[in-house]
C-alpha cells in the first residue's frame, strides 16, 4: 500500500461513514482520486464490507458463541454452510479455524431459547457431519482500530460492548439499522428510497441512534490476508483471577490487539491479535507472560473471518 491508500484505510477502519470530501482533506488529495482509490480497494478485496458497531444489549439482544467441529468438508460444502449460517440462522460473525474446532459463530438472540432453536436447526442441517459443539456467553467484547497498519505505537481509542439496559426503539429505527448493517456507507437518500421513509426522518433517526449510543460507530472490514497479516485468537488462563483489569489495560494499548472478550464458559480473558508472522506472535505472547507472571497457559490458533456484521 502507498501512503494515500494507507490513510484512506485508517479513516474507514474506524469512521466508515466519513464523507469522501472529508477523507480527501485528510489524505490531502481530491475527491475523485479518493473515490477511485476506495473503489479499487473494494475491487481488490482489501475492503470487503462496511458495518455499524451496534450496542446489541440496548437493542435487547444477548451474545452467544458456538464452536462447531465438523468432519472434513470441501469448498463447495463450506460455501453452502456459510450461506446457511448467514441466511437461515442469522449469524453475526462466522470464522473458520483449524483448531480446536472448525468454525466459530456469534448469535445475537433475545433469550437462551432462541439459541437453543438455532442449535436445533444447525444440528438438523449438519447431521452426522457435526462431531461436537461448545456454547459460551460473551459478557464483554471490545474492538480496537487496526493501528498496527498505520504506523501507530499504541491504541488511543476502543469501543466496548457490555451488558446494558434495553432502550426503546421503533420499527423505523430497526429497519434503518438493518440497512446500515448491509452497508454502513449507504447514504440517507439511498436508505430513504429503499424503505420509503422521508430522507429527513432517516437522517434524524440515525443521529438519535448515535446520540443514544445504540450506534457506537462504523467500520470497514479490512481483509488483512491481502495485506500479508494473520489473525490469531488467544485464550488466556490465569492462576488467580486477581489482575484482570491490569491485563485489560495492557491489551487496551497494544497496537496488535484488535478484539478483547470476557466470557462465561471458557478461559479468563480472550484476545485477538493481528501480526505478520508467527515470530511476531511469539514476541507478543512472551511480553504478555513476562509482564503477568500469573498466566498459567495461553492457547492460540489462527482464524479467518468469513462474515462480520451486527444485526444480521
Amino acid at each position: 500500500m502507498d501512503k494515500i491508500n494507507s490513510k484512506i484505510l485508517q479513516v474507514l477502519d474506524w469512521n466508515a461513514r466519513t464523507p469522501i470530501s472529508k477523507i480527501a482533506k485528510f489524505v490531502k488529495s481530491n475527491k475523485d482520486v479518493v473515490a477511485y482509490r476506495i473503489k479499487k480497494l473494494e475491487e481488490e478485496g482489501i475492503i470487503t464490507n462496511y458495518f455499524p458497531i451496534l450496542d446489541m444489549y440496548k437493542l435487547g439482544y444477548h451474545t452467544s458463541r458456538l464452536y462447531l467441529d465438523l468432519e472434513e468438508i470441501n469448498a463447495e460444502d463450506e460455501k453452502d454452510l456459510i450461506e446457511f449460517l448467514d441466511r437461515e440462522i442469522g449469524c453475526g460473525l462466522i470464522l473458520s479455524m483449524d483448531y480446536p474446532y472448525k468454525y466459530c459463530i456469534f448469535l445475537w438472540k433475545k433469550s437462551i431459547y432462541g439459541v437453543e432453536q438455532s442449535l436445533v436447526e444447525i444440528k438438523k442441517y449438519l447431521g452426522k457431519k457435526l462431531i461436537r459443539y461448545n456454547h459460551s456467553i460473551i459478557c464483554t467484547f471490545r474492538q480496537y482500530p487496526k493501528d498496527y497498519l498505520f504506523g501507530k505505537k499504541m491504541h488511543e481509542a476502543y469501543r466496548s460492548l457490555e451488558p446494558n439496559k434495553e432502550i426503546e426503539y421503533d420499527d423505523k429505527d430497526y429497519r434503518i439499522l438493518k440497512e446500515l448493517a448491509k452497508n454502513a456507507r449507504f447514504s440517507t437518500v439511498n436508505i430513504a428510497k429503499t424503505l420509503s421513509i422521508p430522507q429527513t426522518t432517516v437522517s434524524s433517526k440515525i443521529r438519535n441512534l448515535e446520540k443514544k449510543k445504540i450506534i457506537l460507530g462504523y467500520r470497514a472490514q479490512i481483509n488483512i490476508s491481502k495485506l500479508k497479516y494473520l489473525n490469531y485468537f488467544l485464550e488466556i488462563y490465569l492462576d488467580e483471577n486477581i489482575n484482570l483489569k491490569e491485563i485489560e489495560a495492557w491489551t487496551n494499548t497494544n497496537k496488535n490487539v484488535v478484539w478483547l472478550q470476557k466470557t462465561i464458559g471458557t478461559c479468563d480473558i480472550e484476545v485477538e491479535v493481528e501480526v505478520q508472522n508467527r515470530k511476531e506472535l511469539d514476541g507478543f505472547m512472551n511480553k504478555l507472560k513476562t509482564k503477568f507472571l500469573n498466566i498459567r497457559k495461553i492457547v492460540f490458533w489462527p482464524q479467518h473471518y468469513k462474515k462480520l456484521t451486527f444485526l444480521p
